[in-house]
């Protein structure tokens, strides 16, 4: 993967003139000097007139980049080079003339102009300028002034040897100070997004967005810890994402950070392992990296995960690469510690206070997803409606505290024998609901018989110790496809059956296993044309 390009820094006029302002008021005090030369000389003679002519049309030049010329390079980017070639010729100018100018005169304006095309046009427009310089010092030494040998040489060499140091030294700072504008833009970006981001997925995707954007990466991921496993929320390899997977710690880079607690930078992975015998474990493509990076996600002072980020070249990333790693990462931890506050107050929100299970608008919004689910694919899914039997008298006899021990104690064991993607939830009262998907009427009888068994041998007591009277439940299930196509007339139909159960004498199911199996047994009815 391709590093980010680096783009100019967006500086405005002012910014930039402010950096060439030093260079450009030189230039003009260069130039100033030229016309107090021309009067001191005598305006009148030849020497003179040259030096005021020149001395104005450098002033003017200066001026002109200050006022007009920032803002003609921001807009035509080609207008450089035209500047370059334009200070070329007017140097040459001032080198043809120098007999009649202050001695030495070419070399500080070389380099005053070095400096301010550097600075705004860039490597090679200056070294153009600089050529040309060279060029026309070369034909007049050859062709007027051959007898300044010592001034030629002179010009000859500190002429491009100042061009060359000028010009690198100011695009080294300026890419370094591109390449930490880049990081800065990176960083503030992640943060905007992140300080947004209350979902677990969606801190991810930026995440990975800002890993892209930020580094040279073939390979990198997020995980999160789960005991001595690491669980890989993203993982991308050479341009494809890999399903989640768990992968264990112990052998691998970074299980060393996990355990050191510190960021880990390895320029050449290769050279590194045959060094010191370092662990390491392929995940993903059948290749192995070069260059590696890794970071903790801290979290309140634990260590939650590792975002490691990997090159199929050597020597990829640097120590400002990590440390904007680290940033991310602080980032991203912050996120995902404020997903996870959001996701329990979410949960806790859509939960019963007592119980745990579902309250119940939460249930019936899940429910009637599910319900359309199901529909859609045309899949069973059964709902079976529950009610402890006489349950005011377990308040009324031995207190609400008991009476709540009965419903926490109903809760557990209904989640005992249900799945993961069941939903459970408590209607109202001591009355329960539970949305099995993908299953017949035969499969929610047994889960249901199951549940009541176990109820009515709980041994629950009282608040002073004692064993009371197990409860006993009432259920009705109802089918979905089978017997309506709507969630709403499903629930209805649950909580009729349950009240016939109830009617009874309670402590049992209805429909009966018999009645459930049958309707399972009777063929589909066709619909047929007339």
């Amino acid at each position: 993967m391709k590093r980010h390009t680096l783009q100019p820094p967006n500086l405005t006029t002012a910014k930039q003139l402010t950096l060439v302002l030093p260079a450009v008021t030189i230039g003009g005090l260069v130039f100033l000097s030229l016309i107090v030369n021309g009067f001191r000389v005598n305006p009148s003679t030849q020497a003179g007139r040259i030096s005021l002519i020149f001395g104005a049309a450098g002033l003017l030049y200066m001026i002109f980049i200050s006022i007009w010329g920032i803002p003609l390079l921001r807009k035509q980017p080609f207008f450089s080079w035209s500047l370059a070639i334009v200070s070329g010729l007017g140097v040459g100018v001032v080198d043809l003339f120098q007999p009649e100018l202050m001695p030495g005169i070419p070399l500080p304006l070389s380099i005053t102009i070095v400096v301010i095309l550097a600075l705004l046009a860039g490597r090679w427009p200056t070294y153009l300028f600089a050529l040309m310089v060279i060029i026309a010092n070369v034909l007049i030494y050859i062709f007027a002034f051959t007898g300044q040998t010592e001034m030629f040489i002179l010009e000859a060499v500190l002429i491009p040897a100042f061009a060359i140091v000028i010009t690198e030294t100011i695009i080294g700072l300026r890419n370094t100070l591109l390449v930490e504008m880049t990081r800065l833009q990176t960083l503030n970006r992640v943060a905007r997004s992140l300080a947004s981001s209350l979902e677990m997925h969606q801190v991810v995707s930026l995440v990975s967005s800002a890993i892209q954007n930020a580094f040279a990466a073939d390979t990198y991921y997020v995980g999160m810890l789960q005991g001595e496993s690491l669980h890989m929320e993203l993982f991308f390899d050479d341009g494809e994402f890999f399903p989640a997977t768990d992968i264990e710690i112990k052998g691998t880079l970074a299980g060393r950070v996990v355990e050191s607690r510190q960021s880990l930078l390895i320029r050449n992975l290769v050279a590194e392992r045959q060094k010191r015998d370092l662990p390491f474990k392929i995940v993903g493509r059948q290749r192995v990296s070069s260059s590696w990076m890794g970071t903790p996600l801290k979290m309140n002072g634990y260590i939650a995960g590792i975002i490691g980020v990997a090159s199929y070249q050597k020597e990829v990333f640097d120590e400002g690469d990590l440390e904007l790693l680290e940033n991310i990462a602080q980032q991203a931890a912050l996120a995902l510690d404020n997903a996870g506050h959001h996701a329990e107050v979410e949960t806790r929100s859509q939960q019963d206070s007592l119980t745990g299970v579902l309250n119940h608008n939460a249930f019936l919004t899940r429910l009637e997803r599910q319900a359309r689910e199901a529909v859609g694919s045309k899949k069973p899914l059964a709902l079976i409606m529950l009610d402890i039997d006489h349950f005011k008298l377990y308040n009324d006899q031995f207190g609400h505290l008991t009476g709540d021990e009965v419903l926490t104690n109903l809760c557990q064991v209904i989640r005992r024998h249900v799945k993961k993607a069941d939903l459970v939830g408590r209607w109202g009262g001591e009355e329960f609901v539970i949305s099995l998907p993908n299953a017949n009427g035969p499969q929610a009888f047994h889960v249901a018989e199951r549940i009541r068994t176990t109820v009515e041998n709980l041994a629950i007591k009282d608040r002073v110790g004692q064993l009371i009277p197990a409860p006993t439940v009432s259920q009705g299930i109802a089918l979905l496809v089978d017997e309506t196509m709507d969630f709403i007339q499903l629930v209805d139909l649950a909580d009729q059956r349950l009240y016939v159960a109830k009617d009874h004498g309670g402590n049992g199911i209805e429909p009966s296993l018999f009645a459930l199996e049958e309707n399972l047994q009777q063929p589909e009815i066709q619909d047929t044309e007339v």
